[in-house]
């Protein structure tokens, strides 16, 4: 219980400095209620961060602090490259503290990790994450948008590169089961008129209205009579099952 409260003292006090945009102060305290929640980690074994959430009342879900913290790590890296590398080692303990259900945050670690690698100006290991990780999932649409965003907005030590950042984007469109499509289409116009490429933008603007036109488009109920089975798949009829609701 010692453990708990002193850790989550620190996770309110940092909060109090995001409030005031003291982010360096508030990533070194976070930091700190970290290795106090490792340690609890060590001690207790929870299966993960949701189960270790339900066991103490927190100043904030931990889910949702582990973010926030991934945030502010980058946004004090803006200040002091250190920061970046931190981040680095802190989202790749993060990730094995997370269920497997957790998968929207994994990959928004993933990308926190690959970013953070192009902002210390190694672009190679950037790559190579997003190789490896994209040939695991292929699917994953935010996984080459982010990709390619590091190219398109450039660092402090690397230029902006469109080229880069269209070869990049061009792999995703060309998956017609690409997850989150639309947000791949959105990016790519957005590389296209960077390049000046109008006709290829004009090409994914008609795409992109063609699936909002369909997300849009009004959904036909069928009618189930009340003796056929119910839909459900409880084996009972519809009359006795839902229809009966």
């Amino acid at each position: 219980m010692e453990k708990h409260k002193k850790a989550d003292d620190k996770i309110r006090l940092g909060y109090d400095h995001v409030k005031k945009n003291e982010s360096i102060e508030a990533c070194d305290i976070w930091l700190d209620a970290w290795e106090d929640i490792k340690a609890i980690f060590i001690d207790e074994k929870p299966e993960n961060l949701d189960e270790l959430d339900k066991r103490y009342s927190w100043h904030e879900f931990l889910i949702n602090f582990v973010q926030d913290l991934e945030i502010e790590l980058g946004n004090a890296g803006q200040e002091k490259e250190e920061y970046h590398r931190k981040r680095i080692k802190y989202c790749e303990e993060m990730i094995e503290t997370l269920a497997s259900s957790d998968s929207l945050t994994i990959e928004n670690t993933k990308r926190a990790i690959a970013e953070s690698y192009y902002a210390l100006g190694d672009s190679e290991e950037c790559d190579r994450l997003y190789i490896n990780w994209l040939r695991e999932d292929p699917h994953w649409g935010w996984g080459y948008i982010a990709w390619s965003d590091c190219y398109g907005f450039g660092t402090n030590k690397i230029e902006p590169n469109q080229i880069r950042a269209e070869e990049i984007i061009r792999i995703a469109i060309e998956k017609e089961d690409i997850r989150d499509r639309e947000d791949v289409l959105m990016r790519a116009i957005e590389i296209y008129g960077e390049l000046n490429q109008k006709e290829k933008a004009g090409k994914l603007v008609t795409e992109k209205k063609r699936l909002e036109k369909l997300k849009r488009a009004p959904v036909k109920s069928v009618k189930i009579g009340r003796n056929e089975p119910c839909p459900c798949g409880s084996g009972k009829k519809y009359k006795r099952c839902c229809g009966a609701q």
